[in-house]
């Protein structure tokens, strides 16, 4: 009977391990935002595309939030989280401290499912917006 359990246990856990291992060492990104400059003067430099990145570890991925000028780049924030990833292919995040208030990843929400990683989260209107991420190298 141990045996049956032991079976069965190893056999229903196994789909999580292998996917969760199919994210390990992959980096990922997808567009949040884009923001545009009004300027007296024309301006290749104002505006820019706000870029959400991803880079899994063995439990720890590295989240990173870029600003993107045609001339240059900055770093918003880059925060390191644990994470999971349940059966149902949804993956828990775990933050080391509390988020500020207002801050992107407040209520930001990951599920990978057939080898697509894709994000959610409310607008400022209540409305569900959807993330796809691009593997990137």
């Amino acid at each position: 009977m141990k045996k049956n359990i032991l079976i069965f246990l190893t056999i229903l856990s196994s789909p999580v391990c292998f996917s969760q291992t199919n994210l390990i060492n992959k980096n990922f990104q997808t567009v949040i935002g884009n923001v545009c400059e009004e300027t007296s003067e024309p301006d290749p430099c104002a505006g820019y595309t706000i870029y959400l990145l991803l880079n899994f570890k063995n439990n720890q991925v590295s989240i990173t939030e870029k600003n993107v000028r045609s001339c240059s780049e900055s770093v918003k924030y880059q925060i390191k989280a644990n994470w999971k990833q349940k059966p149902d292919g949804k993956i828990i995040l775990f933050y080391p401290g509390k988020l500020p208030e207002d801050h992107f990843l407040e209520g930001f929400r990951l599920q990978y499912k057939g080898k697509q990683l894709t994000g959610y989260k409310k607008d400022w209107q209540g409305h569900m917006v959807e993330y796809e991420f691009k593997t990137i190298q």
